[in-house]
């Protein structure tokens, strides 16, 4: 895992670090901390992690940079600890490019159990369904799961009972895997009605899926909307690109 934060001018540098371990193993296997030239010997004293770590100071603290470091490190994900305001472009450069998952997290915020309530909002396209798989490796881990899809424009009758049967055979999978889950159909604009959903059903991480194809419910999680979403959840997101373990 690729762990990229500045840490500037905040007093806990490990805290997010610290709920992640929990994901070790099932996610990644090893952490490279990415840092700016500014933060060189940051991690001198961290307690020792139970993985191997190394640090790499990366001197284009840039959304290019960390996309070249993921690749240079040969890693499997990417973990954000930064606040969103001070580096959108960063965030924004990372959901409209990045190949790899991506957990985002404001710095700063209070990380409870990361998997105690996870809001999976689906179009059920590839990556989307690459992003289930993910949930299905964590799901030992994970307390409860509330699958969400949003409408964005009118369906038809049929396209309606396709989607309700849809909800209803992913949230199945789930359950034969021994996770807790329920479906839910929202409406409106895809990103609001994904942070709304969070909010009404606590959820403590948003997992969601980006694509380039359509799906067969005619609605798709562009990376425009998964910036959007970065920018208003009050829960960290964990980004899964179409591209993550394909071609």
């Amino acid at each position: 895992m690729l762990y990229i934060t500045d840490q500037k001018d905040f007093a806990s540098p490990f805290g997010l670090l610290q709920g992640l371990l929990r994901l070790k193993k099932k996610l990644f296997d090893r952490v490279v901390f990415a840092l700016p030239p500014s933060a060189t010997g940051w991690t001198d004293n961290l307690p020792d992690l139970g993985i191997p770590s190394v640090t790499k100071i990366v001197g284009d603290f840039s959304y290019r940079g960390m996309i070249q470091a993921a690749k240079d490190e040969q890693v499997s994900c990417i973990a954000v600890d930064l606040d969103r305001h001070s580096h959108e472009t960063i965030l924004r450069g990372l959901a409209l490019h990045a190949t790899l998952p991506v957990l985002f997290v404001n710095r700063g915020d209070i990380i409870g159990e990361l998997l105690n309530h996870v809001i999976f909002a689906t179009d059920w396209s590839v990556s989307s369904e690459r992003a289930l798989e993910q949930i299905l490796a964590l799901g030992s881990l994970i307390y409860e799961l509330d699958i969400v899809h949003v409408i964005s424009e009118k369906l038809t009758v049929k396209d309606m009972r396709e989607l309700k049967d849809r909800l209803q055979r992913t949230r199945k999978i789930c359950l034969d895997e021994g996770i807790n889950a329920e479906a839910h159909i929202y409406a409106g604009n895809v990103a609001e009605e994904i942070v709304t959903a969070s909010k009404d059903y606590r959820g403590s991480i948003i997992v969601v899926g980006s694509n380039t194809q359509r799906s067969l419910v005619k609605r798709i999680f562009k990376r425009s909307t998964i910036h959007t979403l970065i920018k208003n959840a009050a829960v960290p997101v964990f980004f899964v690109p179409y591209t993550a373990g394909g071609d």
